[in-house]
């Protein structure tokens, strides 16, 4: 059947805009399908709290007491690690893996609450929720969901909690899951837990780095570069000291040392101070006074006279 003139102008349209998108620059939904490769998907055992697909793996090497287990908690990209495909290097670590693919924030949550373990992590990296960016409506939706998520995780285990950075997405533009990182970021920093930032080591050009969906991590390129990351930020977490406090140095205060009065020697002849007014001497009749008054005689008429001093020119 022929196609009418207004089907042939909006082929047109869209063959434009696709043209305009290349020149500037703008990728298109098709050319951001990762290159990698993913391992085939294996049947879990649906989870009665949620509905989704759940599976919590300890594995044996997180029970040998030369190694810390550390408990990886997130969505789908925790398959690989759940199912063993991807493991993380030889050493002093040994990885857990809780995964829901698909769930939000508030699925994993109820998954935490309902979790039994066999063993107590010696840390928990919680893996930010990417799966908000379409289960949440807004940004400060998906920070709320978050921060009942992160508390409760902190609440449940005693051990130290840190959060692993938003895995990118091909299927989501940049600036979008740039916000979303920093609102989760925001909530991190307001709990006190650590946040392990990993968006710049997968570039959105390198394209192996991810499967076909545009959505998970390849199990050649981008798993294997998450896991190092992850492995890294838990040895720093658990292995490097924490600085300890500056102590501040109290000085001691100097001993009291008594001030003396400088003693002043006089060599020479030494004259007698002059005496003050108040300690000239009275001559009366019949007595003497050394200080001054006006005593009165038997008839009741005072009667004085004073000595002339003899070495003063006072006149008297």
């Amino acid at each position: 059947m022929p196609r009418d003139k207004s089907h042939r102008r909006s082929e047109a349209a869209k063959r434009r805009m696709a043209e305009r998108r290349i020149r500037i620059g703008v990728p298109q939904r098709e050319s951001r399908r990762g290159t990698g490769w993913r391992h085939r998907v294996n049947p879990w055992k649906v989870s009665p709290h949620t509905g989704r697909f759940h599976k919590l793996h300890v594995p044996p090497r997180c029970f040998d007491p030369g190694k810390k287990f550390v408990l990886l908690v997130g969505a789908s990209h925790l398959r690989s690690i759940a199912d063993e495909i991807v493991r993380e290097q030889d050493g002093c670590l040994a990885f857990g893996a809780m995964s829901t693919p698909g769930a939000c924030a508030d699925q994993l949550r109820m998954e935490v609450v309902q979790a039994s373990l066999p063993l107590q992590p010696k840390l928990v990296i919680v893996m930010a929720p990417s799966n908000n960016l379409t289960a949440s409506r807004t940004i400060e939706e998906a920070g709320l969901a978050f921060w009942r998520y992160l508390a409760t995780v902190c609440t449940i285990f005693p051990c130290k909690v840190c959060v692993a950075d938003m895995v990118p997405r091909l299927t989501v533009p940049g600036d979008y899951q740039e916000l979303m990182r920093q609102e989760f970021h925001r909530v991190a920093a307001s709990l006190n837990v650590s946040y392990i930032s990993t968006a710049d080591h997968f570039p959105l050009d390198r394209l192996e780095l991810w499967c076909p969906d545009g959505v998970h991590l390849s199990d050649d390129y981008g798993m294997p570069k998450l896991v190092e990351l992850l492995w890294v930020a838990s040895y720093q977490q658990l292995e490097t000291p924490a600085p300890s406090p500056q102590v501040q140095h109290q000085v001691s205060p100097k001993p009291y040392v008594p001030r003396f009065a400088p003693k002043l020697v006089v060599k020479g002849e030494v004259r007698a101070p002059r005496p003050t007014p108040s300690e000239w001497t009275l001559v009366e009749l019949g007595r003497k006074r050394n200080h001054s008054g006006n005593p009165e005689d038997s008839s009741g008429v005072s009667k004085k006279r004073v000595v002339h001093c003899g070495w003063c020119s006072c006149g008297s």
